[in-house]
């Protein structure tokens, strides 16, 4: 029963690799019908660098211990 089961499943991918492709747009066929490469200089380029995210993480932690200090001095 599995055997049948995969074959079913298989036999359809391996008789569409058999069929015939259609042929190509033949539209483009000299070199001046192509587009225009650009560069790939933009692409291999490193990323820029992040800015130092200390002073931000500073301030982030001062404003969230002065939350917390708030709120253990509030009775709830």
């Amino acid at each position: 029963m599995r055997s049948a089961t995969l074959l079913c499943v298989l036999l359809p991918v391996v008789l569409s690799g058999c069929a015939a492709l259609p042929k190509g747009d033949r539209a483009a066929t000299t070199q001046a019908d192509w587009p225009v490469l650009l560069p790939i200089e933009d692409l291999t380029a490193p990323p820029p660098a992040e800015a130092d995210p200390t002073e931000a993480l500073a301030a982030r932690a001062a404003a969230l211990r002065a939350r917390a200090a708030l709120l253990s001095a509030t009775d709830i």
